[in-house]
């Protein structure tokens, strides 16, 4: 049924609520890369265990997925979102105000369950409230409004951190949730008045169908892809890419966090695009070969080649950045495999194998800087070499081709078509 005009203003609107949540808990997820000194400082710890306190958040956020999804296949996005930004706060509010690093670990992991219900729950609004020809575009745009929110974790937040110190500027995002939270409350709709209930019926068989999608070969050839894809964009702009940039340019967090937003910027800008232009090919496989040749030859470049000038890797960045952006027609292959039904449950699992990149590799380069530690240490907190850094984050070539062979192996080509 074509939308009418006052239709689709209104389901713009929705899509815009629930998107300030997205790029709220964005904000938060990149949080730790701009405060990593001050976090090892106060807390006392080395890269291996700020790694696992910090992932702690993807733990928790990687294991809300599925029941996420299964969750907005029964419940609506107004009660799931307005609860999901409280827990954000609450979590926030345990980060900015302990002193032990057991309970800054239990202050990211209430973070990542609250966060869980984000990015899909903007997906399943898209899905909702917007014909099924524009879906490929908006997972796009959601993936630019994430690193929106990424950005605004990143050099914004670092001058917070400046100012505010970092418990102080975690303080007043936990007041931001609490505002997001009443706003979701007042405002969200769950679905358009003309979808009918029948339409979106929770499945009768819930666990039969949720182990037809776990079941599927497709279903975890795509979670490959997107853990590969948007891997490195966690272990680099969101924690270990900008004291690998002070150490190698001897510049200020501010500078280092200006370089990791591009990173984040070439991951959202070019997102919308690659759903319009998949759609207008009618392929959605090409593109994600682009993307993961992208993403590693110019991440073994950046690692690889020396005497690279500070404008010359930023730019490098901004490219790997473009080369993550085509994780987003997973989603889309996830929608064009799966029932309307089912639909959460599927973008669940596929958002799960994206972030389980922090759980796994966040705390894995932290283990190998401490593993090749050369013994440096500055005001108490140990200090790492450059080679040291570039041997830890020689993981993100790897899983940029760990990628690109499924793409061309495993993955099928949907045409841009519902299979039902």
């Amino acid at each position: 049924m074509k939308m009418s005009k006052k239709e689709f203003a209104r389901a713009i609107f929705m899509y815009l609520v629930a998107s300030l949540f997205l790029i709220y808990e964005m904000s938060i997820q990149v949080s730790p890369s701009v405060m990593t000194f001050e976090l090892m400082k106060d807390f006392h710890v080395d890269a291996a265990l700020l790694g696992l306190m910090v992932s702690a958040y993807f733990y928790s956020y990687a294991a809300m997925q599925i029941p996420a999804g299964i969750l907005y296949d029964h419940f609506g996005p107004r009660t799931l979102l307005t609860l999901a930004a409280l827990m954000c706060s609450v979590g926030t509010l345990f980060f900015a105000g302990t002193e032990t690093v057991y309970w800054a670990a239990l202050g990211r992991f209430l973070m990542g369950i609250g966060s869980a219900f984000a990015f899909v729950g903007v997906l399943v609004i898209a899905a909702r409230w917007f014909d099924g020809y524009y879906f490929a575009f908006l997972v796009g745009l959601t993936q630019l409004l994430a690193v929106l929110g990424a950005i605004c974790g990143a050099a914004p937040l670092a001058k917070g951190v400046d100012v505010l110190g970092w418990r102080g500027m975690m303080y007043l995002l936990a007041a931001i949730g609490v505002f997001l939270a009443g706003l979701a409350l007042v405002i969200l709709k769950d679905r358009p008045d003309h979808l009918h209930n029948d339409f979106l019926r929770p499945e009768k068989h819930l666990w039969r169908h949720l182990k037809q999608i776990v079941g599927q070969f497709q279903t975890w050839a795509l979670a490959v892809y997107a853990f590969s894809s948007w891997g490195p964009v966690i272990v680099f702009a969101a924690l270990w890419g900008v004291p690998y940039l002070m150490e190698r340019y001897s510049i200020s967090n501010v500078t280092a966090s200006f370089a990791t937003m591009l990173m984040l910027l070439g991951g959202g800008v070019f997102s919308p695009f690659i759903g319009y232009i998949s759609n207008r090919m009618k392929r959605r496989k090409p593109l994600l070969w682009v993307g993961s040749v992208i993403g590693s030859t110019t991440s073994l470049i950046m690692l690889t080649v020396p005497e690279i000038p500070f404008w010359g890797v930023s730019l490098l960045l901004f490219l790997m950045g473009v080369g993550t952006s085509f994780h987003t027609l997973t989603f889309a292959l996830v929608q064009d495999n799966n029932r309307p039904s089912v639909a959460a449950t599927g973008m669940g699992f596929n958002n799960m194998a994206v972030v389980i990149g922090g759980a796994v590799l966040q705390p894995l380069v932290g283990y190998i800087l401490t593993s090749s530690w050369s013994g440096r240490v500055f005001h108490g907190v140990p200090v790492y070499t450059v080679s040291e850094y570039e041997n830890a984050l020689f993981i993100i070539p790897i899983i940029y081709l760990i990628g690109l062979i499924f793409s061309l192996a495993f993955i099928k080509e949907s045409y841009c078509k519902s299979k039902y």
